[in-house]
């Protein structure tokens, strides 16, 4: 892809959210204490400085480097465009911004147009400062990203891809990047792809339901109308606690919150018993983790097929789940007999279970106090789709694909780039579009913008 190409691609989708912003300025959300918050911008375009510094050469004489111009550019440059020195910083970030109100807000979105929008989940006296002491931090809301690149879904091996680096190699593969190395050269540096799909986005909306409803409406007893549910714009869904009484939680009570939302730490000793030499589980009256064990072991015993664990009793749980999991679903559970499986096995199979059921979260998202989160009504810079607010009704027949769409329908003439990796298929609302190759295609503009803003396409 030349740099043209991608600089018009560019300059295009700037232009594109930004009659978006201008449009749409209703529905861009104004965050509770607005005027608390730090907000941030990813642009389209990379800030760069060159910098002035001095070197000794071989012979001991001093050379001056760096002209200590600056500028602007829609690619990221790897030399000053000005004298060519090597000593360039850039970024495509704007930190620190402050604002009185909504509508400062939408105005500044309307006039920027940047690839991504965000805020903090904190609340600052001084939030336009540079530092973290200086803004004064005075509580924070609990922030919970449930992401599709938590999860380990299988359908990623079929849609993400990676290419080898090595410009002599170009290896290609799909799912997760060997860890052993690239099979062709043995180099340790890939290109990757992220894709999305329903299967994907449909288990990180079952996870964000299991969250929401076991454990911080079910085992914390926080109230619904605190919580606020979102769609990210990409891979996941994002729930906010505005509950005043987590606001003061600093960073070692949020992992204690994570630690029993996730299950990490549970020991599988303490949940299974041996009765007379018979192992049980508790009866799901049992209060928090004790009484969900028995539907994390049927959890995992459904989706064994899926564990690449080689414990011996692996196989025999395979060849018994039918009677296991008719067991484990009666009240009180029961755990039917596997020939070589003890109750010591059962505390493992228990330790197992228990962290393949817990709530999948992006664990340093909720434990920090100075996290940054999407702006609900904002553009997502990966997709073109709307960062969506959501209500535990609304969220059960929600669909990204069609839901969270920006555009509209008119036809673009685009080019898709898949190069070594070829594009899979995705849906836009109804219709289903791919894979590509290398081809020139004419699709509405709401699939037209989804592929520009992956990457893979040019303007035609």
């Amino acid at each position: 892809m030349s740099a043209k190409a991608r600089e018009k691609r560019q300059r295009f989708l700037r232009l594109a959210f930004q009659d978006y912003y201008r449009h749409h300025a209703a529905t861009i959300d104004s965050p509770q204490r607005l005027h608390m918050r730090e907000f941030a911008f990813e642009t389209w375009e990379y800030t760069w400085r060159c910098v002035q510094r001095t070197e000794t050469d071989e012979s001991g004489k001093i050379l001056r480097k760096g002209c200590g111009e600056k500028g602007t550019s829609l690619l990221r440059p790897k030399v000053c465009p000005k004298c060519g020195s090597t000593g360039v910083t850039t970024t495509n970030w704007a930190r620190h911004l402050g604002f009185r109100s909504g509508e400062a807000l939408r105005k500044e979105l309307a006039t920027r147009a940047p690839h991504s929008v965000y805020h903090s989940a904190a609340f600052y006296n001084v939030p336009v400062a540079r530092s973290m002491y200086e803004k004064q931090w005075q509580g924070a809301e609990l922030v919970f990203d449930i992401d599709a690149d938590h999860l380990d879904a299988p359908c990623t091996r079929e849609h993400d891809g990676w290419v080898c680096a090595n410009p002599d190699c170009r290896e290609t593969g799909w799912g997760e990047p060997p860890e052993s190395g690239c099979p062709s050269c043995g180099g340790q540096e890939f290109l990757r792809r992220k894709w999305i799909c329903d299967r994907c986005l449909d288990d990180a909306k079952r996870n964000t339901l299991r969250v929401y409803d076991e454990f911080l409406v079910g085992d914390l007893g926080i109230d619904p109308k605190d919580l606020q549910l979102n769609y990210s714009g990409h891979r996941g869904y994002h729930i906010r606690v505005r509950d005043s009484r987590v606001f003061k939680i600093q960073s070692p009570g949020r992992v204690e919150i994570v630690h029993a939302i996730t299950g990490t730490g549970l020991d599988g000793s303490r949940a299974i018993k041996g009765i007379r030499g018979v192992p049980t589980v508790p009866p799901r009256t049992v209060p928090g983790w004790g009484g969900r064990v028995a539907d994390a072991i049927i959890e995992f015993l459904r989706t064994i097929d899926d564990y690449d664990g080689k414990e011996r009793w692996v196989r025999s749980l395979r060849v018994s789940r039918e009677s296991l999991v008719k067991g484990l679903l009666q009240n009180p559970p029961r755990l039917e007999r596997v020939s070589g499986v003890g109750t010591k096995t059962w505390e493992e199979i228990a330790t197992i279970a228990v962290m393949r059921y817990g709530g999948k979260i992006d664990v340093p998202v909720t434990h920090d106090i100075h996290r940054v989160i999407r702006l609900i009504g904002s553009l997502h810079g990966k997709t073109g789709f709307i960062v969506k607010s959501l209500s535990r009704d609304s969220i059960e027949g929600f669909d990204p694909f069609r839901d969270a769409l920006a555009f509209d329908d008119e036809p673009l003439k685009i080019h898709v780039q898949g190069g070594l990796l070829e594009v899979p298929r995705f849906r836009i609302g109804d219709e289903l579009y791919g894979p590509f190759g290398d081809e020139v295609v004419e699709i509405p503009t709401n699939a037209a913008m989804f592929l520009l803003c992956k990457g893979v396409a040019t303007l035609e």
